[in-house]
């Protein structure tokens, strides 16, 4: 019998439970998913706020520091405009508020909405009206500045920002350096060299030797150090090789040091006032605004001489006309001295007219010389006084020299400020065809600050022609250190106090006495000029004639110029090397030696009495820096 096909099912109330299980589980998995769904999209929702948010504070974060940096340049804008003084609470206010506030960058439309913006003077941790105290030639001093506002978030709360950062305004005199440039500098002697102060370039160190070199100081530079020569150095590719040594460390980049006429420069309007640090030596233009008249040496000079040594008159970018062969006096505010006033009469005979016979530039010049020794000695004789006497004659008495007693004094120059220990000279005919120079004779002595009409010690002569410095200078006579043995550290006579001093000029030649006494002006063969050893005390502004790919500069070991066969006889010098701009009257390139000069044994040093403020020669020029300071985000 076949069995039947019927096979029993379940029972129809089991498979509706089964079917309910089901039910039940996938409704736990939907609630599981949709809450899984829910925290993902939760998360995802918040993560996206958040990174939006950490962007947005990011923006805000760059925003911040724009600011900041525009508040920097307002406060540069500032301290360019007067050196002389500090910006003030209001002035700083005045140029960093909200309505300056960077809201054409960071805008409305973007959400940005600025709430705060200025930049305050700091003094002890506290925000002041006015700094309390200032020397205009030395010192740091703080200001702060910030910044507030939010940015708006759609569906989020604005994000709130405040950032701070402080500035330092350093004010350094620059001959507290060994030596400054404000480009470029080279530095590749043959004979050891060392360098007892600071050194700083605004450029790039390009350093090197055969020998060796010594930084025994701190050495800071803006474009780093090379220990190749310069790309502009025809000897280039490649490097001497030897080791320098940097006894304060390795150099380090930092800001610019800007000097007198930097941060007004502007070469590209009409004004002939501002077209950088050259200013300092040149006559202004009176009839043109001067932003650089506080720092100009011209401007500075108790006592003001424009010579003209050409057979026709000259009129001088003063507005000043000087007649043929005769020199012109004014006193610190340009009250000129008239010429028949014995007062000018008596300044004639410090002064005279000489001539130089440059051999590297292959030109005779025109001097105008300045006896030193009669500068001193009249400022020994009261004849060099700070004020002109207010009243309408000279004393009648041994307070002033003979040929000033009981003279008649103009009513224009009486009370006038007068000698303050720097002297600006300038021979206005200085051309291509009549080419002119200031020579510094007699110079072994200079005014000590004895006198009680005159207290200022020292001498600084500016003059925007090439210098010469001839003898020994600053010394009290003939020092040790030009004696037969190397005695370096014994530069001035025992009794002698060295005074200080600077030159400053398109060039800075030294020659030895015997150019006077041989008549080296005639003596063309380089190895008939023989110089005995001088000894040369003051600090030094000098114009370069800077490597061009053509020709090497001649580098710092060859910024003072030299015409002389120095071979075997040692130039000892005491001072600071201050290159600010270039020569544009000596213009002839540095040469080899054997072509107009062989080189001395330089025994060089940094004249570490600069670093006391009081022994700084008369005028001294600083460098002006802002510095950037900390930063904070507070918000």
């Amino acid at each position: 019998m076949k069995s039947s096909r019927y096979h029993p099912g379940p029972h129809r109330g089991q498979a509706s439970s089964r079917r309910g299980s089901a039910l039940l589980i996938a409704l736990i998995v939907a609630v599981v998913m949709g809450t899984t769904m829910a925290a993902v999209f939760s998360y995802t929702t918040r993560t996206a706020r958040l990174e939006q948010r950490s962007s947005t504070r990011l923006n805000a974060t760059y925003a911040g520091e724009y600011a900041l940096e525009q508040a920097l340049l307002a406060l540069n804008t500032l301290v360019s405009r007067d050196s002389a003084n500090l910006p003030t609470l209001s002035q700083t206010t005045t140029v960093t508020n909200l309505a300056t506030a960077p809201t054409t960058v960071f805008t409305a439309a973007q959400g940005y909405t600025w709430q705060a913006y200025l930049t305050v003077p700091m003094e002890d941790g506290a925000a002041v009206a006015a700094h309390s105290t200032f020397n205009s030639t030395q010192g740091a001093y703080k200001f702060l500045s910030l910044a507030e506002f939010t940015r708006a978030l759609p569906g989020q709360a604005p994000v709130r920002v405040q950032f701070q950062r402080e500035w330092s305004y350093v004010i350094t005199p620059l001959f507290q350096y060994a030596i400054f440039y404000n480009s470029d500098m080279e530095l590749f002697p043959g004979a050891n060299f060392i360098v007892n102060g600071r050194v700083h370039s605004n450029g790039t160190i390009y350093t090197g030797t055969t020998a060796s070199i010594t930084f025994s100081d701190y050495v800071s530079d803006v474009n780093g150090l090379s220990n190749q020569y310069s790309p502009l150095d025809p000897r280039g590719p490649g490097s001497p090789g030897n080791t320098i040594t940097y006894n304060k460390g390795t150099p380090v980049v930092t800001s610019r040091e800007e000097p007198p006429g930097t941060l007004e420069a502007d070469t590209t309007d009409t004004n002939i006032n501002n077209d950088g640090p050259r200013e300092m030596i040149e006559i202004p233009d009176f009839v043109r605004s001067d932003p650089n008249a506080t720092d100009r040496f011209y401007t500075k000079a108790g006592l003001k001489v424009l010579a003209n040594t050409t057979a026709a008159a000259a009129t001088a970018d003063s507005g000043w006309t000087v007649l043929a062969n005769t020199r012109l006096y004014a006193t610190r505010d340009g009250t000129v001295i008239p010429a028949t006033d014995p007062l000018a009469t008596y300044l004639g005979t410090m002064l005279s007219v000489g001539g130089m016979n440059d051999y590297r530039e292959a030109a005779t010049l025109a001097t105008t010389d300045i006896d030193v020794a009669k500068i001193t000695a009249g400022y020994n004789a009261g004849g060099l006084p700070q004020n002109i006497p207010a009243t309408a004659t000279w004393p009648n008495n041994a307070s002033v020299p003979a040929a000033l007693r009981n003279q008649p004094i103009p009513v224009i120059l009486r009370g006038k400020d007068f000698w303050n220990g720097v002297l600006y000279v300038a021979d206005i005919t200085d051309t291509t065809s009549h080419r002119a120079g200031v020579r510094l004779l007699n110079g072994t002595s200079l005014p000590d600050g004895t006198q009680a009409s005159s207290p200022a010690a020292g001498l600084t002569v500016a003059t925007a022609n090439p210098a010469y410095i001839v003898g020994d200078f600053n010394t009290g006579g003939v020092p040790p250190s030009d004696s037969g043995s190397n005695l370096a550290a014994n530069n001035y006579v025992a009794g002698y106090t060295v005074q200080p001093s600077s030159v400053i000029a398109d060039a800075v030649t030294s020659v030895s006495a015997n150019w006077i006494s041989g008549n080296y002006d005639t003596v063309a063969s380089l190895s008939s000029r023989t110089p005995v050893n001088t000894t040369v005390n003051t600090a030094l502004i000098s114009g370069i004639v800077a490597s061009d790919g053509t020709a090497y500069s001649g580098g710092v070991e060859n910024y003072i110029r030299l015409l002389e066969n120095w071979s075997g006889r040692r130039l000892t010098y005491y001072g600071s090397i201050i290159n600010l701009y270039q020569s544009r009257r000596a213009t002839a390139r540095w040469q080899t030696t054997g072509a107009y000069y062989n080189a001395p044994t330089r025994n060089w040093y940094f004249d570490t009495n600069f670093l006391d403020p009081r022994k700084l020669p008369p005028g001294t020029p600083v460098t002006r820096t802002l510095k950037r300071g900390q930063w904070a985000q507070l918000q």
